[in-house]
């Protein structure tokens, strides 16, 4: 199944540029933050060449994408994040360090905070109907040892754009956003009267999924180890 059937929208066929990560732009004179959708230097995308670090790819390469296959990529966009330790400034800047296998993933890797991440949970289908569910990177702290980076460090992004939105696999397994369109920022893909491709769950609606995976994962993990003990189990809900 198609994400745009998932999600109940058709991919918007516009392709423009994207606010640089980082900066702000106004909507009624009030600062937003734009959707940082870009992959940190080193992580591996899946192309008709095999897997290849994102850094190394090209306009008219062609990258593996999780529902239209094989797609060029039309325009990159390149820029430097400065990383903030947590607890100087602001901390929101610091990038998401992700453990390997947390999501997939066959290495660790790290993502920028408002990165748009793909989950596959029955919890997803369960709260707000969809089993695969884009929330923002910086929602799942917490999660299978996912936390954020406490090292102040200049890291170099790549911003893949395509003709429509994608997800695009990155190593190996896990799933991130790519943009396709002018203006995309967090307000816009939670804003309902909005109509993109692929919708992003609100931080709250997102820490609520993530929160209700952290549960799961430690009933899991006490339902192994009483079968391992041959005991029963008391569930606290």
């Amino acid at each position: 199944m198609k994400l745009g059937e998932i999600f109940g929208k058709e991919p918007v066929r516009d392709a423009h540029g994207l606010h640089r990560a980082w900066e702000f732009g106004q909507r009624g004179g009030a600062p937003r933050r734009p959707i940082c959708a870009g992959l940190v230097a080193g992580t591996q995308v899946a192309t008709g060449l095999g897997w290849r670090k994102v850094d190394a790819v090209q306009e008219g390469d062609k990258v593996l994408t999780f529902d239209d296959g094989l797609q060029t990529v039309r325009r990159l966009e390149r820029h430097f994040v400065e990383s903030r330790a947590v607890g100087c400034g602001d901390a929101a800047d610091a990038p998401i360090c992700v453990p390997e296998g947390a999501l997939g993933n066959r290495d660790a890797l790290r993502i920028l905070p408002d990165q748009p991440v793909m989950v596959e949970s029955d919890l997803g289908e369960e709260m707000f109907g969809d089993p695969f569910t884009l929330v923002p990177a910086l929602a799942l702290i917490g999660y299978k040892g996912i936390r954020q980076q406490d090292e102040i460090e200049i890291v170099e992004v790549i911003t893949l754009y395509f003709d429509t939105e994608q997800v695009v696999f990155a190593n190996v397994g896990a799933l991130f956003y790519c943009p396709a369109y002018a203006g995309a920022d967090m307000l816009d893909m939670i804003d309902e009267s909005y109509a993109p491709g692929y919708e992003v769950l609100s931080p709250e609606k997102a820490r609520k999924l993530v929160a209700a995976m952290i549960h799961e994962d430690g009933q899991d993990a006490a339902w192994a180890r009483a079968a391992k003990e041959n005991r029963p189990l008391h569930v606290v809900a």
